[in-house]
Protein backbone atom coordinates (compact mmCIF):
# COMPACT_ATOMS: atom_id res chain seq x y z
CA UNK A 1 0.00 0.00 0.00
CA UNK A 2 1.87 3.21 -1.17
CA UNK A 3 2.15 5.93 1.83
CA UNK A 4 1.60 8.67 -0.01
CA UNK A 5 -1.79 7.82 -1.38
CA UNK A 6 -2.94 6.66 2.32
CA UNK A 7 -5.62 9.52 3.28
CA UNK A 8 -8.02 9.51 5.92
CA UNK A 9 -11.71 9.54 5.29
CA UNK A 10 -12.75 12.94 3.97
CA UNK A 11 -12.56 15.03 7.19
CA UNK A 12 -15.81 16.35 8.86
CA UNK A 13 -16.49 19.78 9.48
CA UNK A 14 -17.40 18.98 12.91
CA UNK A 15 -14.72 17.85 16.09
CA UNK A 16 -15.67 14.33 16.03
CA UNK A 17 -12.82 13.74 18.96
CA UNK A 18 -10.62 15.81 21.32
CA UNK A 19 -7.68 14.20 22.41
CA UNK A 20 -5.00 15.40 25.02
CA UNK A 21 -1.75 14.02 24.52
CA UNK A 22 1.10 14.68 26.87
CA UNK A 23 3.82 15.36 24.37
CA UNK A 24 4.20 15.62 20.78
CA UNK A 25 3.63 12.29 20.37
CA UNK A 26 1.65 10.51 22.40
CA UNK A 27 -1.31 10.31 21.35
CA UNK A 28 -0.10 9.20 17.28
CA UNK A 29 1.90 6.89 19.34
CA UNK A 30 -1.38 5.40 21.37
CA UNK A 31 -4.52 6.23 19.53
CA UNK A 32 -3.33 7.35 15.54
CA UNK A 33 -6.10 4.92 14.26
CA UNK A 34 -8.53 6.75 16.10
CA UNK A 35 -7.83 9.89 14.89
CA UNK A 36 -7.50 8.21 11.27
CA UNK A 37 -10.92 6.60 11.57
CA UNK A 38 -12.18 10.45 12.96
CA UNK A 39 -11.15 13.13 10.51
CA UNK A 40 -11.34 16.08 11.89
CA UNK A 41 -9.99 15.65 15.98
CA UNK A 42 -8.24 18.18 17.73
CA UNK A 43 -4.90 16.67 19.81
CA UNK A 44 -4.45 19.01 22.42
CA UNK A 45 -0.52 18.41 23.73
CA UNK A 46 0.06 19.84 27.28
CA UNK A 47 3.89 19.47 27.40
CA UNK A 48 4.22 21.93 24.09
CA UNK A 49 6.31 24.72 25.52
CA UNK A 50 9.56 25.64 25.03
CA UNK A 51 11.55 26.60 27.68
CA UNK A 52 12.94 30.41 27.73
CA UNK A 53 16.77 29.62 28.25
CA UNK A 54 17.53 26.50 25.61
CA UNK A 55 18.96 23.38 27.93
CA UNK A 56 20.51 20.16 27.10
CA UNK A 57 18.98 17.22 28.21
CA UNK A 58 20.00 13.70 28.02
CA UNK A 59 16.92 12.73 26.16
CA UNK A 60 17.19 15.59 23.53
CA UNK A 61 21.03 14.51 22.92
CA UNK A 62 20.11 11.28 21.94
CA UNK A 63 17.58 12.03 19.83
CA UNK A 64 19.97 14.41 18.12
CA UNK A 65 19.56 17.94 19.02
CA UNK A 66 21.84 19.96 19.96
CA UNK A 67 19.21 22.12 22.47
CA UNK A 68 15.73 22.38 23.60
CA UNK A 69 14.81 24.96 21.72
CA UNK A 70 15.73 22.61 18.32
CA UNK A 71 13.87 20.00 19.78
CA UNK A 72 10.59 21.03 20.13
CA UNK A 73 10.62 22.61 16.88
CA UNK A 74 11.65 20.19 14.90
CA UNK A 75 9.28 17.62 17.25
CA UNK A 76 6.39 20.07 15.85
CA UNK A 77 7.47 19.62 12.61
CA UNK A 78 7.62 15.58 13.36
CA UNK A 79 4.21 16.09 14.78
CA UNK A 80 2.25 18.41 12.11
CA UNK A 81 3.35 15.89 9.47
CA UNK A 82 2.09 12.57 11.73
CA UNK A 83 -1.09 14.67 12.65
CA UNK A 84 -1.85 15.49 9.05
CA UNK A 85 -1.45 11.48 7.62
CA UNK A 86 -4.29 11.29 10.22
CA UNK A 87 -6.85 13.76 9.64
CA UNK A 88 -6.44 15.80 13.04
CA UNK A 89 -5.33 19.46 14.01
CA UNK A 90 -2.90 20.70 16.06
CA UNK A 91 -3.60 22.60 18.85
CA UNK A 92 -0.91 23.10 21.99
CA UNK A 93 -0.46 24.33 25.47
CA UNK A 94 2.79 25.52 26.56
CA UNK A 95 3.44 23.77 29.36
CA UNK A 96 7.14 22.63 30.03
CA UNK A 97 7.85 19.33 29.79
CA UNK A 98 8.77 18.07 32.96
CA UNK A 99 12.73 17.57 31.71
CA UNK A 100 12.53 21.50 31.42
CA UNK A 101 10.87 23.15 34.03
CA UNK A 102 8.45 21.87 36.98
CA UNK A 103 5.00 20.67 36.16
CA UNK A 104 1.98 22.38 36.21
CA UNK A 105 -0.39 22.47 39.18
CA UNK A 106 -2.92 19.81 38.93
CA UNK A 107 -6.42 22.24 39.26
CA UNK A 108 -4.86 24.86 36.48
CA UNK A 109 -3.86 22.20 34.19
CA UNK A 110 -7.42 20.61 34.26
CA UNK A 111 -9.12 24.12 33.50
CA UNK A 112 -7.15 24.81 30.96
CA UNK A 113 -7.82 21.23 29.44
CA UNK A 114 -11.54 21.71 29.82
CA UNK A 115 -11.14 25.45 28.47
CA UNK A 116 -9.88 24.28 25.23
CA UNK A 117 -12.28 21.34 24.90
CA UNK A 118 -14.96 23.53 25.55
CA UNK A 119 -13.72 26.03 22.70
CA UNK A 120 -13.26 23.74 20.06
CA UNK A 121 -16.03 21.16 20.59
CA UNK A 122 -19.45 21.21 19.04
CA UNK A 123 -21.81 18.70 19.91
CA UNK A 124 -21.10 15.73 21.62
CA UNK A 125 -17.46 15.57 21.00
CA UNK A 126 -15.55 12.69 22.84
CA UNK A 127 -13.04 13.61 25.52
CA UNK A 128 -10.22 11.58 25.00
CA UNK A 129 -7.52 11.15 27.04
CA UNK A 130 -4.29 9.22 27.77
CA UNK A 131 -4.87 6.81 30.51
CA UNK A 132 -2.19 8.52 32.93
CA UNK A 133 0.40 5.82 33.57
CA UNK A 134 4.80 5.77 34.39
CA UNK A 135 5.92 8.74 33.20
CA UNK A 136 5.40 12.00 35.52
CA UNK A 137 4.26 14.04 33.09
CA UNK A 138 1.69 11.32 32.17
CA UNK A 139 0.39 11.14 35.46
CA UNK A 140 -0.17 14.88 35.91
CA UNK A 141 -2.27 14.93 32.96
CA UNK A 142 -3.77 11.89 34.39
CA UNK A 143 -4.60 13.52 37.74
CA UNK A 144 -5.92 16.44 35.61
CA UNK A 145 -8.65 14.81 33.72
CA UNK A 146 -9.55 12.37 36.89
CA UNK A 147 -10.07 15.80 38.38
CA UNK A 148 -12.18 17.02 35.40
CA UNK A 149 -14.64 13.79 36.34
CA UNK A 150 -14.56 13.67 39.83
CA UNK A 151 -16.35 17.42 39.93
CA UNK A 152 -18.49 16.43 36.81
CA UNK A 153 -16.68 19.08 35.02
CA UNK A 154 -16.52 16.25 32.22
CA UNK A 155 -19.03 13.75 32.11
CA UNK A 156 -16.80 10.92 30.68
CA UNK A 157 -13.69 10.01 29.24
CA UNK A 158 -12.19 7.39 26.82
CA UNK A 159 -8.58 6.74 28.27
CA UNK A 160 -6.07 5.52 25.16
CA UNK A 161 -3.51 3.01 27.01
CA UNK A 162 -0.09 5.16 26.44
CA UNK A 163 2.05 3.07 23.98
CA UNK A 164 5.42 1.95 25.31
CA UNK A 165 4.57 3.44 29.40
CA UNK A 166 1.76 0.79 29.41
CA UNK A 167 4.47 -1.97 28.89
CA UNK A 168 5.84 -1.17 32.23
CA UNK A 169 4.87 -4.41 34.70
CA UNK A 170 2.33 -3.53 36.62
CA UNK A 171 1.45 0.28 35.18
CA UNK A 172 -2.05 -0.13 33.98
CA UNK A 173 -3.05 -1.76 36.61
CA UNK A 174 -1.92 0.27 39.52
CA UNK A 175 -3.58 2.98 37.73
CA UNK A 176 -6.65 1.25 36.83
CA UNK A 177 -6.98 0.77 41.12
CA UNK A 178 -5.96 4.67 41.80
CA UNK A 179 -8.90 5.30 39.36
CA UNK A 180 -11.39 3.62 41.53
CA UNK A 181 -10.31 4.31 44.80
CA UNK A 182 -10.64 8.22 43.48
CA UNK A 183 -14.07 7.12 42.91
CA UNK A 184 -14.11 6.76 39.52
CA UNK A 185 -14.80 3.50 37.18
CA UNK A 186 -13.46 2.27 34.10
CA UNK A 187 -14.39 -0.45 31.90
CA UNK A 188 -12.53 -1.48 28.74
CA UNK A 189 -13.54 -1.15 25.25
CA UNK A 190 -13.38 -4.27 24.01
CA UNK A 191 -12.65 -6.19 20.74
CA UNK A 192 -15.61 -5.23 18.85
CA UNK A 193 -15.55 -1.46 19.49
CA UNK A 194 -11.99 -1.19 18.22
CA UNK A 195 -12.80 -3.28 15.27
CA UNK A 196 -16.07 -1.30 14.27
CA UNK A 197 -14.21 2.07 14.03
CA UNK A 198 -10.50 1.07 13.05
CA UNK A 199 -10.37 -0.19 9.43
CA UNK A 200 -7.61 -1.81 7.72
CA UNK A 201 -6.42 1.53 6.30
CA UNK A 202 -6.55 3.31 9.38
CA UNK A 203 -4.36 1.06 10.77
CA UNK A 204 -1.79 1.59 7.88
CA UNK A 205 -1.88 5.14 8.06
CA UNK A 206 -1.07 4.61 12.33
CA UNK A 207 1.84 2.83 10.83
CA UNK A 208 3.30 5.82 8.75
CA UNK A 209 2.20 8.37 10.99
CA UNK A 210 4.41 6.87 13.78
CA UNK A 211 7.26 6.79 11.63
CA UNK A 212 6.86 10.77 10.93
CA UNK A 213 8.75 11.09 14.84
CA UNK A 214 12.19 10.11 13.49
CA UNK A 215 13.64 12.44 16.37
CA UNK A 216 11.73 10.44 18.71
CA UNK A 217 12.20 6.50 17.32
CA UNK A 218 16.54 7.66 16.82
CA UNK A 219 16.52 8.50 20.88
CA UNK A 220 15.58 4.92 21.63
CA UNK A 221 18.66 4.24 19.31
CA UNK A 222 18.61 0.06 18.18
CA UNK A 223 15.64 -0.44 20.67
CA UNK A 224 12.97 0.21 18.85
CA UNK A 225 9.67 0.17 21.03
CA UNK A 226 7.53 -3.62 20.10
CA UNK A 227 4.78 -1.64 21.86
CA UNK A 228 4.35 0.64 19.13
CA UNK A 229 3.05 -2.28 16.62
CA UNK A 230 0.61 -3.58 19.21
CA UNK A 231 -3.08 -2.38 19.14
CA UNK A 232 -4.35 -0.03 20.79
CA UNK A 233 -6.21 -0.23 23.81
CA UNK A 234 -8.98 2.03 25.53
CA UNK A 235 -11.37 2.47 28.33
CA UNK A 236 -14.41 3.98 29.13
CA UNK A 237 -14.10 6.44 32.21
CA UNK A 238 -16.48 7.90 34.14
CA UNK A 239 -17.84 8.77 38.16
CA UNK A 240 -18.72 5.56 40.03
Amino acid sequence: MDKDRLQPETARTTCPLFVVSPHLDDAVFGCAALLAACPGARVCTVFAGSPADPQSTEWDRSAGFGDSTQAMRERGREDDRALERCGARALRLPFLDGQYGPLPDVTALADEMVKQYERVRTGDASFVVPLGVRHPDHVRVGEAWALLLRTGRVVSCIAYEEAIHRTARGAVAKRLTELEAGGLQAAPLDEAWRTSRLSARALAIRRYAILEYASQLRAFGTRFPADLAKPERYWCVTRA
